[in-house]
Parts: structure tokens; sequence; C-alpha cells
């Protein structure tokens, strides 16, 4: 009997896998991987069927899953402390995964108006903040009720001051404040056209106020193009491109970047498809790669931090800090300092939109265009001069009299050619600034001129 018994468990426990060595997995075939912190668990989706991992019992099990016909693909995975969700990417759609099985919980329809909403969790209720839908984004958050099964919205009302609607955020809630980290917007006049915002909020989730922080010192498209990683209340981005792991500390305003380790690159060689590719919980972070890549399997390993994170390359602040002059600058002062503010303001909005010419350099929005040396020489002729220019007073500027005529004017042609792209380009027109005309006095010549009307005169 006591023979039996062993036999019994010894297969038993061959069938469940230790996380502490190791878990292999079928690579080919998975539809989705979704991390579930508070449940413990890793869920591997193949269509029918449902690998789960116990993180706590190190154990792993293979069962059959019923997705009752939903389009698991797309589907947004996120988790509470007591149930696994799948979200619609667009819409109010709220499956929840039960008995291994998907199940519609909601009671709202596909409204297509919150595409790439940031979805976080809040006293193990699901909310959505912002979204992309009908040429415009959405400036609101909603909250799941699981009485209701419907969403609402969360009211801000008392708030001064609300941030432009916007999609394809990093949202992170911290005790009972969210904070949200750039994303993209449509433009106000040209909703077709798209603007990436390094602004950063945080929004009281008790008293419903929004408080603007700052603008990121990182690029917000350097930020939100990666895969993240929740880790306790910082944030990881897996930098692939410049090869860092950036951790991002928002509550102190700190953001540290490290060389990734050859664990970290391994798991981005990995290609899981619809997946985190790296979890972190109880102080030790997981994840799937392919030890040999002619065999279609993947290992969960378990790494320390130490394992995780190579040499410190920067320690910097993530956001630049709104200053606040009424607080801190008696009246008198203050009128002082608005008047040069109100001017310098006026002087930008008119330049706004146009090109500049300021200690030699052109500049578009107090942005600098880069020309060529000859090219920046030939346009600030044109635009000093008064008389009409000829072509042989463009050749003149090239200053190398061996050149023949011929040779000299396909140079000029091209620098005019180059010079008109980088700026029509910069403009976004399809206007050349520098512009060719017949001459007053004989019609036979070309003359050539600046569209003044494309600069301000400082």
């Amino acid at each position: 009997m006591k023979q039996l018994l062993f036999v019994l468990f010894f297969l038993f426990a061959c069938s469940l896998t230790s996380v502490a060595q190791s878990v292999t997995i079928d690579s080919d075939g998975i539809t989705k991987i979704a991390y579930s912190k508070g449940l413990s668990e890793i869920h591997v989706l193949y269509g029918n069927r449902l690998v789960t991992i116990d993180l706590d019992k190190s154990m792993s099990e293979d069962t059959i899953f019923n997705d009752n016909g939903i389009e698991m693909d797309a589907l947004v995975a996120i988790s509470n402390r007591d149930e696994s969700y799948f979200l619609s990417p667009s819409g109010g759609g709220v499956f929840l995964m039960k008995n291994h099985a998907l199940i519609k919980i909601d009671n709202s329809f596909e409204h297509q108006m919150q595409t790439e909403a940031g979805v976080f969790i809040y006293k193990d209720h699901i909310y959505k903040y912002g979204g992309y839908g009908f040429w415009s984004d959405r400036h609101f958050i909603t909250r799941f009720d699981v009485e209701t099964n419907e969403w609402e919205l969360v009211n801000f009302s008392k708030s001064e001051t609300i941030p432009r609607g916007r999609r394809h955020s990093i949202v992170k809630v911290i005790g009972d404040d969210l904070y949200v980290l750039g994303g993209v917007m449509a433009n106000e006049r040209n909703p077709l056209i798209t603007e990436i915002t390094d602004e950063v909020w945080k929004f009281d989730l008790v008293e419903g106020v929004w408080e603007y922080l700052g603008e990121l010192n990182h690029s917000s498209a350097k930020l939100v193009t990666f895969q993240i990683t929740d880790f306790d209340d910082n944030i990881i981005v897996s930098n692939v491109h410049d090869d860092l792991l950036q951790v991002i500390d928002i509550a102190n305003n700190k953001i540290k970047s490290y060389s990734r380790t050859s664990f970290t690159r391994k798991l981005s060689g990995a290609a899981i498809p619809n997946a985190e590719g790296l979890f972190f919980y109880e102080n030790h972070f997981y994840g799937f790669f392919k030890e040999n890549t002619s065999i279609d399997q993947m290992t969960l390993v378990r790494r320390s931090k130490d394992e995780i994170f190579g040499k410190l390359i920067s320690d910097e602040t993530l956001y630049t800090k709104e200053t606040r002059l009424r607080s801190i600058i008696p009246t008198a002062m203050l009128l002082s300092l608005l008047i040069p503010i109100g001017i310098a303001t006026k002087k930008r909005k008119k330049q706004s939109g146009k090109l500049v010419l300021k200690k030699g350099q052109v500049y578009l929005n107090r942005k600098i265009i880069v020309l060529e040396p000859l090219n920046l020489t030939v346009l600030i002729y044109l635009l000093d001069s008064t008389e009409q220019v000829y072509a042989k007073d463009l050749i003149a500027l090239i200053d190398k009299p061996h050149l023949d005529y011929s040779h000299s004017t396909r140079i000029i042609n091209d620098v005019l050619y180059k010079t008109n792209y980088v700026l029509r380009t910069a403009l976004k027109t399809e206007n050349d600034i520098i512009q060719i005309n017949k001459s007053t006095f004989d019609k036979r010549l070309k003359v050539y001129s600046v569209d003044n009307d494309m600069f301000v005169n400082l």
C-alpha cells in the first residue's frame, strides 16, 4: 500500500513543474500571456488550452480552456486581488476568466471610443483613462461598477484644471494618486495629425482633483514606445533601442537608467505575442525565453534584482517641475514680471509657424533648422538683398573661381533645391521659400528672392 501511494505521489509530482528550477511551455500557438499579481499566477493561453503557472506553489497546470468564441488577441489583461479580467481595447467590453472559461460580464457596448486608453486598478476596481475615438481623445476617467456591470464617469468637477485628452500614456497608481506620463494627442485644429505630449499629471482619486506636475526631461516617445513592467511603486521601461532598463520613480521625480544584462536581452528576443516580457513578484523577476531556438519551447525562469540590472548609466530627475509664481512672488513684483512675459508671449505667438533668422541661424518655433554652410549663406544673402539677385550674384558666393560657369550653376541649383526642400518640410508646405522669377529689366534673365511672408522680422 505504501509503495502504491509513493508511486501515485511520484506520478502526480511529475505532472507539476517547479518554478524554482524552471517551467517549460510550448512556444508555438500562444494566443496571449497574462500576469495576475493578485492571484500570483501567469496564464498562458493557446486558444482552447490554458497553462496556469502558480508562482506561490511552484506548480503549473494544463487544462482545456473555453473562450466562448471571444477573440482574445487584442484584449487587454488586468487583474485585482481576486479575479483576472480581459478588456476590450477600445470599447466597454469586460470579460472575466473563471473556471477555465472566458465570460462576458458587462452590460455595455463596443463604442470604439477609448482606443489605447490607460488601464489601471484602484481598490480592486477597474478604471480607464483617456483613449481615442471619432477623431478626438478622451480627457475623462471611467470606472467599472461590478454591481451594475456598467461603466461610470469619475467626478473631477472640483478640479480647477484638467489635462487635454490623450491616449497611449503611461499610467501608475501609487497610494490614492494616479500618475499620467506623456502620451499622444490629436491636434486641436487638425485631429488627423497626432502630437506627442511630455506632460506629467497627478490625479487625486479621493478628492477628484488634477494637478499638473511638469514636463518630462526624456521624450515621451522614448518611454511609452517600449514594454513596461510594474516594479512595486516604480515602473521599468525596457528601452531596447538604447539597450537600457529605465526605472521610473514617479513619486520622487527620479529616473535611473541601467545597462541591460544578457538575461533581459534574451527576453526581448523571445518574441512573446501580446504579453509582457518581464514580471515582478515577491522580490524576484520572472521571464520567458528560448533556451534552444530550434525547439518550439520557452522556459520561465526566476532572477534576483542583481541579475536584472546592469551598470548604472544615469540618475536624473524625471520631469521639470512647474514654477508657481503666485505663491512665491509679491504682487508688485509679479506685475513687473507679467509685462515682459506678456511681450515675450506676444512675440512667440507672432513667430509661431514662421521662420526666424537669428544670430546667423534659421529657427522654427525656437528649434534650429540645420542647413549646410553654403545653403545658409545663400539664404541670408537673399534675405538681406534689397536689389534683384541674379545667378551670377549667387555663383560669387561659392568663392571658387577655378570652377567653370556650368559647374558653378549646378552647385547653386543644388543649393536652392536642398534649401527649399528642408524649409518646405519643416513648415509642412508645398510652396518654395526661395522663389525664381523673371527680371523686371530683362525678361530673359532669372532673379532669385525669398518669400518674406514666411519669415518674421526680429
